[in-house]
């Protein structure tokens, strides 16, 4: 379909480029589809390995820094730990940290900072991402992780299919983690990416 919308382009119709972000948003739809399945089925490959909550965070934020464009996204960390070395399949906490702050973006208003906060609780080392979005009903809480749920108030989006947050869930607990959603005091949703943390035994091993 993409190279069919190539070859209109070269004519000058400018429908191509309509054609082409739909291909795009199928191809992704597909994807997303194809990785839920692997995930239900236990079949999507996860390497836990020593990873810093630090190198995650930055990379996350350097991968939405293009859609946020200027709108200011604040970081905090509660040093607890001399530094928060959890055991996680990095790839998959990006892709789940990237869902969080693309969804708070798109769903609070531009002029609001989105926040990120880290810290180690207990044996779990937590990643918050907060808004000042509309938040989400009670009755709605747990819908927000099932498949294609989307709010009946959300603007109709072009480039999600209601999959993101169901992926994230499942990427989170198929490396021993967690996900879960609360209120924001003062108006807003917090979303906490909880990550098994390194045993201190382990760190002084690695420290030595």
């Amino acid at each position: 379909i993409k190279a069919l919308a190539h070859d209109i382009a070269g004519d000058g119709d400018e429908r191509a480029a309509t054609i082409e972000q739909q291909a795009d948003r199928l191809n992704r739809m597909v994807a997303d589809l194809l990785d839920l399945s692997r995930l239900n089925a236990g079949e999507l490959p996860v390497r836990a390995e020593l990873n810093a909550a630090e190198d995650v965070v930055g990379a996350a934020i350097q991968q939405v820094s293009a859609a946020f464009a200027g709108r200011e996204l604040r970081t905090s960390i509660a040093w607890s730990e001399p530094v928060l070395v959890g055991r996680f399949d990095f790839v998959h906490a990006l892709r789940i940290l990237v869902n969080l702050l693309e969804n708070a973006h798109k769903y609070s208003p531009k002029s609001k900072p989105v926040d990120i906060e880290l810290a180690r609780v207990g044996p779990m080392i937590t990643i918050s991402v907060a808004d000042r979005g509309p938040g989400v009903p009670a009755p709605l809480r747990e819908r927000i992780f099932e498949p294609f749920y989307r709010p009946e108030r959300s603007t109709p989006d072009a480039g999600s299919a209601g999959l993101g947050l169901s992926i994230a869930l499942r990427l989170a607990m198929a490396q021993g983690g967690t996900l879960s959603y609360a209120d924001r005091v003062g108006g807003g949703s917090v979303f906490t990416l909880g990550l098994p943390a390194v045993a201190d035994a382990t760190m002084d091993a690695l420290a030595g």
